[in-house]
């Protein structure tokens, strides 16, 4: 059980440092506005996804 929890904690931790680096790439390559465009666009498009798989029929 222990060993279960550690491995998701871990993943979570893996998928925060990756978006985190994401974030900072994008910084330093387009600035603020241009990164809050791309993580805005992201966002909206994994939103859609979502919406999708939920409304997609069996």
């Amino acid at each position: 059980m222990i060993k279960c929890v550690m491995i998701q904690l871990c993943k979570c931790l893996a998928g925060v440092s990756i978006l985190a680096l994401h974030v900072r790439f994008c910084y330093l390559l387009l600035g603020w506005i241009g990164t809050f465009v791309v993580v805005g666009v992201q966002l909206v498009i994994a939103g859609w996804i979502v919406w999708a798989m939920i409304r997609a029929p069996d």
